[in-house]
């Protein structure tokens, strides 16, 4: 099937045409974090024809996540495949032609500005906000387009980050100072303290909203990248799908000269050193990341086959201690990456996790 055929309907559209099909196929589209957001826009965005998606997630497939994270089987959830790979494999399927790139990786200070060399635009699949001031600061300090959204119980928003100053030198994505937006920390100076926000395990959330606001954030992606920005909606949008709400939060850039991040160039997530320890959003869990060097993991392996029931597949140790348990009975479960990250679940203690490590892996 040729690349015309395939996408005959949409390039049939005077809005996107056989000039912004062929944008399309030229752009590089980071997702950073494929959950429930992020599983739909890869989707969407492969089968628009995006040719290259580059999809980084630090997590497993776990069956609590099947019923709204659409590239997931029931396979990949009793495998507890990495979310990323479970994509790459997935999308493969779809459109062969579209490159993936994946990484099963925690994104820090340390990485990000790797993951982002080459993207032609990053969109949020994110859960947590700390990750996304991170996102938000490499993206204003390289001035590459980032579309931040969000989604926990029935409501959702995005919102388009288009840097001071225009755009870089040979982007894809194109803008001029007078068409620059607030940044994230334009609307949120600071991150919510610990506890405030609801997550999607302490509130749940909808799967139809995840979906309606990730197809949203695809269709504002689409207008970047045929360079119709004369259609971007600027503001913050949000939805409120179970009370049939919606609001258009309009702010100006020339509201927010004293914007630590855009307005004074301070990258204070980007410059922080990354945590090496820290509990789990919305689990009773501890990720403790690596010094940076891979793991032998076939090693690793034989050395939990004694404590518990232990498996390697697509990079990664996963399986239960079984010569330890939580305080309310349960086996621990312990997950080893090949770079030298491990997710400890059982407590969030993050001395119990060290010391669970320590003890059963020498990490």
């Amino acid at each position: 099937m040729s690349r015309l055929e395939r996408h005959l309907r949409q390039t049939g559209l005077p809005v996107i045409g056989r000039a912004g099909q062929d944008a399309l196929r030229d752009a590089t589209v980071l997702i950073v974090g494929c959950g429930a957001l992020g599983t739909v826009t890869a989707e969407l965005l492969a089968r628009s024809g995006v040719g290259t998606l580059v999809i980084v997630d630090r997590d497993l497939v776990e069956y609590s996540n099947l019923s709204r994270q659409v590239l997931f089987s029931e396979k990949d959830a009793a495998r507890s495949t990495p979310k990323a790979e479970a994509a790459r494999t997935r999308l493969g399927r779809i459109d062969p032609e579209v490159r993936v790139r994946a990484f099963v990786e925690d994104i820090s200070s340390e990485n990000v500005e790797g993951l982002t060399e080459g993207v032609d635009l990053i969109v949020d699949g994110l859960d947590n906000f700390e990750t996304r001031y991170l996102v938000n600061d490499v993206a204003v300090k390289h001035r590459i387009p980032y579309l931040y959204a969000g989604a926990v119980g029935t409501r959702g928003m995005t919102m388009p980050v288009l840097a001071r100053g225009g755009a870089g030198d040979g982007a894809l994505v194109r803008w001029t100072p007078a068409e620059a937006t607030p940044c994230l920390r334009c609307i949120y100076p600071d991150p919510p303290a610990a506890g405030i926000v609801e997550t999607c395990d302490t509130a749940g959330v909808l799967g139809s909203v995840t979906a309606q606001v990730a197809s949203r954030q695809v269709t504002e992606a689409i207008k970047l990248l045929v360079g119709d920005l004369q259609h971007l909606d600027r503001s913050l949008w949000s939805i409120d799908a179970w009370t049939n709400q919606t609001s258009r939060l309009r702010v100006r850039i020339e509201d927010h000269e004293e914007c630590v991040c855009c307005g004074s160039r301070r990258f204070e997530f980007l410059d922080a050193p990354p945590d090496r320890v820290r509990p789990l959003c919305g689990k009773a869990g501890v990720q403790i990341r690596g010094d940076g060097a891979d793991v032998d993991l076939a090693r690793i392996l034989e050395r939990l086959q004694s404590s518990g029931r232990f498996e390697r597949r697509d990079g990664v140790v996963h399986g239960e201690l079984e010569a330890v348990r939580t305080a309310d009975g349960h086996a621990v479960m312990l997950t080893i990456f090949e770079d030298g990250r491990a997710v400890v679940e059982g407590d969030s203690d993050p001395a119990w996790a060290r010391g669970v490590l320590s003890r059963f892996v020498g990490l």
